[in-house]
């Protein structure tokens, strides 16, 4: 073999492994490009899982909040009286009318009328000195009632009423609404601070009977009243009691 023959043999191994070389960095360059492109895959694959779970979490959290949120506006909603009227002589209503103010006064303070005179509870019977007669205060056999307490300078509430006079218990009819300014004038609440928890027929037409009370319910009553003919309706009897439930 003479030398340009193995000079050329040479030149075509040493060629050969060149490309063999260039074939592997080629085949190295691509491998690391698809090691880079999974690993970018991977990445945002993650990534959107773990965002995907964040939005799960926050949106759970919301609907509890405002699950949570409805069923205490729910329970607010609860177990409030409620004030209901009916036409006729013997039907009984639940009343409950609400307002922003508060009563302060102890379940022992006396109520108060228009016309100044107050009646403080005991546990004895007793009679106390007004104006022109005695108020006279006692005890009942009633367990709810602490006491029964009776004042002749109760006023009439002047009617405006004409004509025939008919018992009603329809809210806004004026017979009703006299009655209504007559409870309250017995008790000495004032009409922002009073639940009418029943107004009913004590009886016959000319009779009335309500159970109220202030709206802390530290002050609760039960008041008689009557009907003076061409006049309008008249405080009776007033007991004070020891608690609402079965009063009514």
């Amino acid at each position: 073999m003479s030398n340009r023959d193995h000079d050329f043999l040479t030149r075509t191994a040493s060629k050969k492994r060149s490309n063999r070389n260039q074939g592997r960095k080629k085949l190295d360059r691509l491998l690391n490009v698809l090691i880079a492109i999974v690993a970018v895959l991977i990445l945002i694959n993650f990534y959107f899982i773990f965002t995907s779970n964040d939005e799960k979490a926050q949106n759970k959290n919301e609907t509890e909040t405002n699950q949570s949120s409805d069923q205490v506006a729910k329970n607010n909603d609860q177990n409030e009286p409620i004030e209901s009227s009916t036409s006729g002589q013997d039907s009984s209503k639940d009343l409950g009318e609400d307002s922003n103010n508060e009563s302060t006064n102890s379940n022992e303070n006396s109520s108060e009328s228009n016309n100044g005179t107050s009646a403080h509870p005991n546990d004895s019977q007793e009679t106390n000195s007004t104006n022109t007669e005695s108020v006279i205060t006692q005890n009942s056999d009633d367990p709810i009632v602490e006491q029964v307490i009776i004042n002749p300078n109760w006023e009439v509430t002047p009617t405006k009423q004409s004509g025939e006079h008919r018992s009603t218990y329809e809210k806004g009819h004026i017979d009703y609404e006299e009655k209504l300014l007559t409870i309250r004038n017995a008790v000495g609440l004032s009409e922002d601070n009073i639940i009418y928890w029943s107004v009913k027929n004590n009886g016959s037409s000319e009779n009335s009977i309500a159970v109220v009370s202030s709206m802390d319910k530290q002050q609760k009553y039960r008041v008689s009243i009557e009907w003076v003919a061409n006049q309008g309706w008249k405080p009776v009897k007033m007991e004070i009691l020891k608690e609402i439930e079965g009063a009514y």
